[in-house]
């Protein structure tokens, strides 16, 4: 664990799926950031793999990733990079969701830091991760 991690304790993780919602301008991404942030030393995690997803999937959409590019910057938002250590922890859990490279870093991070995940595709993940800690957000604003 890294020296940021240590001071901060990560509440909850957005998939791949989370931040193309947020990329589309959905506002329930940034009301998860503000009630976590609300608390002291809680942090939004962001897998560096599930960012990168969200980008490639935003690549014709300059809005989307201007909005990509302003979350990673918001108080409270923590990149969580892939080195050799994840990288090597996080694989199996690549193989857990049938070799989807961004989820699989999601669900390291979902179970490593023992935080809520949240996506808009809850039935992407496996059942006993689910009823504990998988949260799904709403794909289209109330």
């Amino acid at each position: 664990m890294g020296a940021l991690e240590a001071r901060n304790e990560i509440r909850a993780v957005l998939d791949h799926t989370a931040l193309q919602s947020y990329a589309r301008g959905h506002v329930h991404v940034g009301e998860l950031f503000r009630e976590v942030t609300d608390e002291d030393n809680a942090v939004v995690a962001i897998p560096s793999v599930a960012l990168l997803e969200a980008y490639a999937r935003s690549i014709d959409d300059p809005q989307a990733k201007a909005l990509l590019n302003y979350m990673v910057t918001l108080p409270g938002a923590m990149v969580l990079d892939l080195d050799t250590t994840t990288a090597a922890q996080a694989a199996g859990y690549v193989r857990t969701m049938r070799g989807n490279l961004a989820r699989g870093h999601a669900l390291w991070a979902i179970l490593t830091y023992e935080a809520l995940g949240f996506t808009t595709e809850p039935e992407a993940y496996p059942e006993q991760v689910l009823e504990d800690q998988v949260v799904a957000i709403p794909t289209k604003n109330a």
